[in-house]
């Protein structure tokens, strides 16, 4: 014989209906970069629309970097090349992470923001610390960039003006460059449409 318990009426839980996604980009240099700022600015225009052929709208409303890896090609004996990622802003304590290629073996970092520092904030697109340089970069030709980003996408918020593309295809989603379209050293890759 089963006894039946009596509950009180089960409501649904609360959650959060804000859609929250994390997402690897990954980008690839198409020349030597030696201490290349990347800005919150920079990391929130990361996926825009074109509403024009000269206009960019941002498709995402916050961010946050939660790690960084990145590769570096191996140089010819007995060269060596470096790779290196400051953390840099609000409370960083300067920390650079560094390795060399040799011979065959490439150079790898693998990082996440230090602790406290304004790096591991969310970014808040249309705000006014968007200028503000989160890290530094230094690579070799060739070298990739594995960025993991947590972030939300416009939903009620006016989206924010972002690039001014040339020639873009209204309607269209492109990823823009880890540094901006104006610098366009770190070109997204992976059969993605890169703003023009």
């Amino acid at each position: 014989m089963y006894r039946v318990v009596k509950k009180g009426v089960d409501k649904p839980p609360p959650f959060v209906s804000t859609l929250t996604l994390s997402h690897k980009f990954r980008y690839t240099n198409g020349s030597a970069i030696v201490a290349l700022p990347v800005t919150r600015g920079n990391v929130l225009s990361s996926m825009l629309m074109a509403v024009t052929a000269g206009t960019a709208y941002r498709m995402i409303a916050a961010v946050k970097i939660v790690s960084v890896q990145a590769w570096a090609p191996p140089s010819t004996l007995p060269s060596t090349t470096e790779l290196d990622l400051e953390w840099v802003g609000v409370n960083a304590p300067s920390t650079i992470i560094s390795d060399s290629s040799m011979g065959v073996e490439s150079a790898h970092i693998r990082t996440h923001p230090p602790r406290d520092s304004s790096a591991t904030w969310w970014s808040l697109s249309g705000q006014s610390n968007e200028t503000e340089q989160l890290m530094l970069l230094t690579a070799p030709v060739n070298s990739v960039f594995d960025v993991v980003m947590r972030l939300r996408l416009v939903e009620n918020e006016a989206p924010s003006l972002s690039e001014a593309p040339a020639l873009a295809t209204p309607g269209k989603v492109y990823y823009d460059y880890l540094d901006g379209l104006t610098s366009g050293q770190l070109k997204p890759v992976g059969g993605l449409s890169v703003l023009p």
